[in-house]
């Protein structure tokens, strides 16, 4: 446990018990290569501190006093509450959510959520990790696009990624190493010199939440240098699409024909007219309706992002700006890796249009080496969470909380989670209805989600709280419940990433009996669900039962899986050329053709074309606040040793990285007479965290970067300690009210706020800060 899976590992057991485990070298994904924490995996099963029991609280939150119960006990109390808060508030006062999807069963508290009636599901990422990407993606082209790194790219871009250290959806850091053995132009965006960008053609050290406005200047070089890809975009995009200037809809005919300006008759045509000529500049008049082109649009959007103007926004260089660009759209094929940075920012909506639109406009799209979308031959559990979804009642996806803000996120369009902030909301203040009890499957908000305090609050109030997690953490301290989960040694599993990598379906399979009474969690909450009465729709006693009916429109069974080793996708290129997204050819989308001018979001009534928002909080949105507090803060770039907020007790990962560190250049640092190991408080306006200086040049003199997920498993997890989740945890400082929320997905602003550092006046351990 660890990551999102992927990496295939055997294990040597000997009298029932594991004793040896090393990388399975016949796994396509990391061919026998391990990392610290897949090589850690047996400190994990067998830690002392695992949870094994489930246990009951019986003193006050956060006192540390628990009993241990039963299975059968323990879920009928469950049952009995829930059922209890479901009939007097209604299902929707019940949410479940989770952490990091390591597997397939992940997906359990998404499940269990809408078997039980609620909309309200959650996870630590989703509006701040990889969703935004994703559904930016798909806005843009229909499908998910990853970049092909094996097939030798010979331009690579790395966009707030490190992946040597920080692999994500099991796109292998391995992969890009291999590719970068080949001595592709590389190029890398990171506020950081990581250790890729030392190695870069181009590094592009930007301010902290400017990506999008970096992007846009890569579009304003490509269209003014018109080094775009005229065929894609003229045949395969939205671009050449008349708007009309009265309402921003696409112009359509009398049979809802895309209509765009012919250049060879000097008329208004329907798109799919035979030999006509599509303009992509200019302005028309159809009918009396003023129209321009797609094209001409975004053009005139980026003329204003000019790499002179983009240079004083993002803290570049405008001459670096331009070579980037015009070696990403001159060097074919390229392909583009993007980082979880892109989804933090209140801007993140915009990140990720932004950069779809330069794949597309390049013709990068689905080609060896560029970015493309791996045949989904199976689709996984994602579509269990669609019928679960489908299957509510009418109305209740509409009290989704945050569905009526961020409608990219929630309610009836978004569909995909509820809005972290709102519940917290919803469960402090009773609005826009009271949230009562949650349900908690590897999460740990307290440290993950911004602005601590207000989740510490929430957990302090909330009257039913079960929390399910190997380990007790500062989270399950304030608990109702604490169930014992199994680690990837101790059940059977389905990895399928297939929509996002040339990966279908591995079967990682139990290869030791569960320490103490742990059991899996599919069952445990599949028996909760029937003691609750609501199984109506779950008729799974088993995972395996749940993987067959899962995999059976595609002939394949979890017992085949499992024989075969696993089943790969196949890529297939050009897709877009065939029947494969549409009859006829083209994209998943309404238009059938990139959607450089997103009609989805013009719907829902956000910009249908990439803009730059400068963050409410910067050294240019608000200069009294950067006197007090001149830093811009990055965080969350990752270290090899840990995966957010897991493996803190794993003794031979935190030899190796005892305490969290704070990077500050050294220039900076002389200024503030601080040296290298002391340590230091970094404050916003909201709070304040200790950790570690580490001098470090390759950051700009204006910008800090604090590690995440910090907290102490070693010191007391009784109230007022609890393990020193107030001691280093960067999410202290981290907003979470509106202004400081995107305003799509609504995911908070975690990069790029301000602070300021100085020395601290005792060293760690500290007293704790709340």
């Amino acid at each position: 446990m660890g990551c999102h899976g992927g990496c295939g590992i055997l294990v040597h057991i000997s009298n029932g018990r594991a004793v040896k485990l090393e990388g399975d070298p016949d796994c396509p994904n990391n061919e026998g290569k391990l990392c610290p924490k897949g090589r850690a995996g047996l400190d994990l099963l067998y830690h002392p501190d695992r949870l094994k029991y489930p246990l009951k609280r019986v003193g006050s939150r956060g006192e540390g006093k628990w009993q241990r119960i039963s299975w059968d006990q323990a879920l009928d109390e469950m049952a009995e509450k829930l059922m209890a808060i479901r009939t007097q508030y209604g299902p929707w006062a019940f949410a479940a959510g989770d952490g990091t999807k390591i597997d397939e069963v992940a997906w359990i508290a998404d499940l269990f959520t809408f078997h039980f009636g609620s909309p309200n599901n959650f996870g630590s990422g989703r509006a701040q990790c990889f969703r935004p990407r994703r559904l930016s993606s798909v806005y843009t082209y229909g499908t998910y696009f990853t970049p092909d790194y094996l097939n030798h790219p010979k331009c690579v871009v790395l966009w707030g990624d490190q992946p040597d250290v920080s692999n994500h959806n099991t796109i292998l850091g391995l992969k890009v190493l291999r590719a970068l053995k080949n001595h592709p132009i590389l190029i890398v965006i990171d506020p950081r010199r990581t250790n890729l960008a030392a190695k870069a053609d181009v590094w592009l050290r930007l301010r902290p939440g400017t990506d999008v406005a970096v992007g846009l200047a890569w579009v304003h070089v490509l269209l003014k240098e018109e080094l775009y890809d005229g065929e894609f975009v003229t045949r395969w995009t939205n671009g050449p699409f008349l708007v009309r200037s009265d309402n921003g809809r696409l112009l359509t005919d009398e049979h809802g024909q895309y209509i765009v300006w012919d250049t060879s008759t000097g008329r208004a045509l329907p798109r799919d007219c035979p030999g006509i000529k599509p303009a992509l500049a200019g302005s028309f008049e159809v009918d009396g309706i003023s129209c321009k082109p797609a094209w001409q649009l975004l053009m005139e959007r980026v003329e204003n992002y000019s790499p002179e103007r983009v240079a004083e926004i993002a803290w570049v260089k405008a001459e670096d700006l331009r070579k980037a660009a015009r070696l990403y759209a001159t060097t074919k094929p390229a392909c583009v890796g993007w980082g979880v940075g892109i989804d933090q920012s209140i801007s993140s909506h915009q990140n990720a249009r932004a950069i779809c639109i330069l794949q597309s406009i390049t013709g990068n799209l689905d080609i060896p080496g560029g970015n493309v979308n791996p045949i989904p031959g199976h689709r996984g559990v994602s579509t269990a969470v669609s019928r679960a979804v489908d299957s509510l009642p009418p109305g209740v996806l509409e009290k989704q909380l945050g569905g009526d803000k961020y409608r990219l996120l929630a309610g009836p369009y978004g569909k995909l989670t509820a809005h972290n902030p709102s519940i917290l909301r919803a469960i402090l203040d009773q609005e826009p209805y009271p949230v009562k009890a949650w349900l908690n499957i590897g999460c740990n908000p307290i440290l993950s989600w911004a602005n601590s305090k207000r989740v510490y609050q929430a957990l302090k109030k909330i009257e039913l709280s079960v929390v399910c997690d190997l380990f007790m953490t500062p989270t399950t301290q304030l608990g109702d419940y604490v169930l014992p989960a199994p680690t990837y040694f101790e059940k059977n599993r389905l990895i399928d990433h297939a929509e996002i990598n040339p990966l279908g379906h591995v079967a990682t399979q139990k290869v030791v009996e569960p320490v103490g009474e742990v059991r899996d969690e599919f069952e445990v909450f599949g028996d909760l669900l029937r003691r609750c009465g609501l199984d109506r729709n779950w008729p799974w006693q088993k995972v395996e039962e749940f993987y067959d009916d899962l995999l059976q429109e595609s002939g394949l069974t979890w017992k085949k899986v499992v024989e075969a080793g696993g089943v790969w996708d196949e890529v297939r290129y050009k897709k877009y050329e065939t029947d494969y997204y549409r009859a006829g050819g083209g994209f998943k989308t309404p238009t059938g053709k990139v959607e450089i001018y997103s009609t989805h979001w013009h719907k829902l009534g956000y910009d249908p074309l990439p803009i730059y928002f400068e963050p409410p909080e910067s050294p240019y949105s608000a200069p009294a606040v950067a006197k007090e507090y001149p830093f811009v803060l990055t965080t969350g770039g990752k270290v090899p040793w840990f995966f957010h907020t897991q493996h803190r007790q794993i003794e031979r990962l935190r030899r190796r990285h005892p305490f969290p560190r704070v990077q500050i250049h050294p220039a900076a640092a002389e200024r503030l007479g601080l040296q290298d190991g002391d340590w230091a408080w970094i404050e916003s306006p909201r709070g304040k965290c200790m950790q570690m200086v580490q001098l470090f040049d390759g950051i700009d003199e204006r910008v800090v970067h604090a590690e995440h997920g910090w907290w102490f498993p070693e010191q007391e997890g009784t109230e007022p300690h609890l393990y020193g989740v107030f001691v280093s945890n960067v999410n202290l400082l981290t907003p979470d009210d509106i202004p400081f929320m995107d305003i799509g997905f609504g995911g908070c602003m975690m990069r790029g706020i301000l602070t300021k550092v100085y020395k601290a006046e005792s060293p760690y351990p500290l007293s704790h800060n709340r």
